[in-house]
């Protein structure tokens, strides 16, 4: 339960939900725009269930009517369009990561979560990491993805099949190139304080994903039921004291909105103590 709990509360997904709501929000206002309409189909199905059930029996079909143009109206509600959803879903994959990694905690981890990321020289813009976990065996950019179909990996380039149509596929040559990205740039802000010379981007993965753990050229892809025995499985670097301080770092080069759920360890001020790591 406590596990299930911090998923909710830690701050995951945060970024993609907030999306969502102003996407689907916008979306809403522009179908349902014109209120004059929705009254005159709710007019109109009254006039019908009185004409047709007669005095007798009218309050029934028209409660039968009303009904369905509500339920109606709900269906249309939660059903954005397919680009708004993908915010929906993507932030559903970011509160499952973090439910994996959840126990984490209780073995020394830190986990942070939907940190923002600084301008990039190619796009000029903000963008938005999801997860970074560090421990003992290093510092590790997360991204969750929750996608349509099953996933192969050729190098770092990602492949999706959709499952009930075999003609239906397509690649995300870019995933792989944008991780590396978000990787350097992290590392880039927290060496001088830390000695952190590489982080590494992982991807991790929701929908099926059969090889279940793939080593690409730079990045790591897995599914998000092992990841946590995958994590677990990394050789140490750093100690306990250099964990903090690194966590500490980051948290002050990349501030999480929720800060409360960070970790169970008492973090170090960033002052030069603990263990820099200066390996990759």
């Amino acid at each position: 339960m406590r596990d299930w709990l911090y998923s909710y509360c830690c701050g995951a997904g945060r970024g993609a939900r907030a999306k969502y709501r102003e996407a689907s929000g916008r979306w809403r206002k522009r179908v349902f725009r014109p209120p004059g309409l929705i009254l005159a189909v709710l007019a109109g199905a009254t006039w019908l269930a009185w004409v047709l059930a007669g005095h007798s029996r009218w309050p029934l079909a028209l409660g039968f009517l009303l009904g369905a143009l509500l339920t109606g109206c709900i269906a249309i509600l939660e059903s954005p369009p397919a680009h708004i959803e993908n915010w929906r879903t993507g932030a559903e994959g970011e509160r499952l990561t973090a439910r994996a990694l959840a126990p984490l905690r209780r073995r020394g981890y830190v986990l942070l979560h939907d940190l923002s990321d600084r301008h990039t020289n190619e796009h000029d813009r903000r963008g938005n990491i999801d997860h970074v976990v560090v421990c003992g065996g290093g510092v590790f950019l997360l991204d969750s993805k929750y996608l349509g179909g099953e996933v192969s990996i050729d190098a770092d380039n990602v492949h999706l099949q959709r499952r009930d149509d075999a003609d239906d596929s397509y690649d995300l040559p870019g995933l792989g190139r944008a991780m590396r990205g978000r990787a350097i740039r992290l590392q880039e802000d927290i060496v001088a304080q830390t000695g952190v010379a590489f982080v590494q981007p992982v991807v991790v993965f929701w929908n099926p994903f059969e090889a279940g753990v793939v080593t690409g050229e730079t990045v790591v892809f897995v599914h998000g039921e092992r990841l946590g025995s995958w994590l677990e499985g990394q050789r140490a670097k750093m100690t306990p004291d250099a964990v903090a301080l690194v966590a500490d770092a980051i948290a002050a080069a990349r501030p999480p909105a929720r800060r409360g759920w960070r970790s169970q360890r008492p973090s170090l001020a960033i002052t030069g103590r603990g263990t820099p790591v200066t390996g990759s």
